[in-house]
């Protein structure tokens, strides 16, 4: 993705960047031919994109951080925006992100709690579900595992993640376009000297910098390496900008000490789930049974639903207190 993002902001600088000498060029070559007139050739154009050259000066380095700013913002209202079907999907894909957050909290939480009842009702929702799957009633089968979700973990845990629509690459190059313009405009530099403070820059952040780059480029882009970073590579995770502190010195290894309460609770919860087993041992070897078959025919959701079925047989009613 980050690729991709590259070559279309390459592509929308050179179309920005290309002046009128050059797209009314042709035109006069033909007249040139058609009339037998000697046409003056187009003076030789000064700006980066046709050969020239950008210093990234302090100024120039503060002009394209502003400029990249502004992009960023204008990517992040297309994000929240619901005129285009890229923006659509990343507001529906946000909104399933933060529920299947809110599911496996839930879920974990639900565990802990560890109500015998609660995970009885959920064993046999598991069973019947299991035996509608074996008749191949996936439907009532999927009704019965939704039952079993919104009681682990609630209603977040029945939301689906969304469908990526058929023009979302088409919209995704729209938004870029846009965010392109957005950054050259707010940089206030021509579209050519963004394009090429923006690839020096990241040379120069990555140690490619080509052979004409100055000490004193260097310097500006480093003084701005935490602003320019998060925005170059907005992929990447922030890098350590702290000096490494001294290492402590060593201290005596002390014996480690045992809690008393937190032995005890471990070893009650060990206890329970070991009577879990023997209590259900023949109920837990069906399972097993079931789940290898499962596996032999490929049902990776049979196979899911069969182990949480039996870890909840083996957690029954153990909390650890």
């Amino acid at each position: 993705m980050q690729i991709a993002r590259l070559a279309i902001l390459a592509i929308v600088a050179v179309t920005l960047a290309t002046p009128a000498s050059a797209q009314f060029g042709g035109l006069k070559k033909k007249l040139k031919k058609t009339t037998g007139e000697e046409t003056a050739a187009p003076a030789a154009d000064p700006s980066p994109a046709a050969g020239g050259s950008v210093v990234l000066t302090p100024d120039v380095v503060s002009k394209l951080i502003t400029g990249l700013k502004a992009g960023e913002a204008e990517r992040e209202k297309a994000a929240h925006s619901d005129d285009n079907s890229w923006g659509r999907y990343q507001t529906a894909n946000r909104a399933y992100t933060d529920a299947q957050a809110k599911c496996e909290a839930n879920r974990q939480a639900w565990a802990m709690k560890g109500n015998a009842k609660e995970a009885d009702k959920a064993n046999a929702l598991i069973e019947k579900s299991l035996k509608a799957q074996e008749k191949q009633d996936y439907k009532t089968a999927q009704i019965l595992q939704d039952s079993v979700n919104v009681l682990q973990g609630g209603p977040s845990c029945l939301a689906k993640e969304p469908e990526r629509p058929a023009d979302y690459y088409e919209a995704e190059r729209e938004v870029e376009v846009r965010t392109q313009k957005a950054a050259v405009t707010g940089s206030g530099l021509g579209a050519g000297e963004y394009a090429m403070a923006q690839e020096r820059a990241v040379a120069i952040l990555r140690s490619g910098a080509p052979s004409d780059v100055s000490e004193s480029e260097k310097a500006a882009v480093t003084a701005k390496k935490g602003e320019l970073e998060p925005l170059l590579f907005p992929q990447e995770k922030p890098r350590a900008t702290k000096p490494a502190q001294p290492a402590p010195a060593p201290q005596p290894a002390a014996t480690p000490q045992v809690n008393p309460q937190t032995s005890a609770a471990a070893s009650s919860m060990n206890s329970c789930m070991m009577n879990n087993v023997q209590s259900h041992q023949a109920q837990i070897e069906a399972l097993g049974k079931r789940g290898e078959a499962a596996q032999k025919a490929g049902n990776q959701a049979a196979m899911m639903a069969i182990a949480d079925t039996m870890r909840q047989i083996q957690m029954a009613g153990c909390t650890g207190k």
